[in-house]
């Protein structure tokens, strides 16, 4: 297969196409990984001199493939013996079948879909109808639906006045890596990261409009924000969230998240709670 821009362009849009993936690189600048809520279902070799690609597969599929193509598609290199039956490794520069590799990709982000519960699946449905921009601070979908989250949070905490001490570090244009989730066209969902230290990202502004609760958007927003901190260097992320928020705390805690000293700007706020995670 032809190792130029444009059929590598192909590959990546086409991994993404699938319902709910997204690019991380979670081993460096390569490979590529294209995961679906959380799990690997593809890793992108797309360098000249290792031009490759791993694809997860059923155990049947896996030997099916290795026998029809001997050498070029091969167990998966990196994997440990035990998980070699699971992962292909596709020499692209000795595989010339465009259309077999797509089928190859469908049955990768099979594989992992189809071990998902009653309930990630139904979460995954909701996400496949849902389209995720990457932008910045300045965003006006952002800045309207931070609106909304301040509201909520007023709601919640009592008043403005009890939450004036924490605006000055929600600040958007100190913000340069934000998502906005939309549905239907309509802004619904939000999230955003900015440098705390050269390791460590702080997760900001996070929120999901209250009709759209209940379906996954917060902890996708979570991942999708953790693979961009990844890619940009970061080992960490850490975050601040209120002891009134239960349902935030819950949601940050199912995600991997741990409390921890509150930190920096948050060291002296009783009503503050400090979580972080290695990315």
């Amino acid at each position: 297969m032809e190792h130029s821009t444009k059929v590598i362009s192909t590959i990546n849009e086409y991994c993404l196409k699938h319902a709910g993936a997204y690019e991380a690189r979670p081993f460096g600048e390569y490979p590529i990984c294209y995961k679906v809520m959380g799990k690997i279902f593809a890793q992108f070799n797309s360098e000249e001199k290792f031009y490759k690609i791993t694809l997860k597969c059923e155990p049947d599929k896996a030997s099916f493939y290795r026998q029809i193509y001997p050498e070029i598609v091969t167990r998966g290199y990196h994997c440990p013996p035990v998980q070699q039956p699971f992962w292909n490794t596709v020499n692209l520069d000795a595989f010339l079948e465009m259309d077999v590799l797509f089928q190859m990709i469908d049955e990768a982000y099979a594989a992992v879909t189809n071990q998902f519960s009653r309930k990630k699946r139904s979460e995954l449905l909701n996400l496949a109808e849902v389209e995720f921009k990457d932008t910045d601070g300045q965003d006006s979908d952002f800045v309207m639906l931070c609106s909304r989250l301040d509201s909520t949070l007023d709601e919640i905490v009592g008043g403005r006045l009890q939450r004036v001490q924490y605006h000055q570090y929600n600040q958007l244009d100190n913000i340069h890596d934000v998502i906005v989730a939309y549905k239907d066209g309509k802004p619904v969902a939000c999230g955003a990261f900015k440098m705390y230290d050269e390791e460590h990202a702080e997760l900001k502004r996070i929120y999901v409009d209250a009709s759209h609760r209940k379906i996954g958007l917060g902890s996708e927003l979570i991942r999708r924000l953790e693979a961009k901190a990844k890619i940009k260097g970061y080992r960490w992320c850490i975050l601040e969230t209120g002891k009134a928020l239960e349902a935030a705390y819950n949601m940050y805690k199912k995600a991997g998240y741990k409390v921890i000293p509150n930190y920096g700007q948050y060291a002296d706020m009783a009503d503050s709670v400090c979580m972080e995670r290695k990315i």
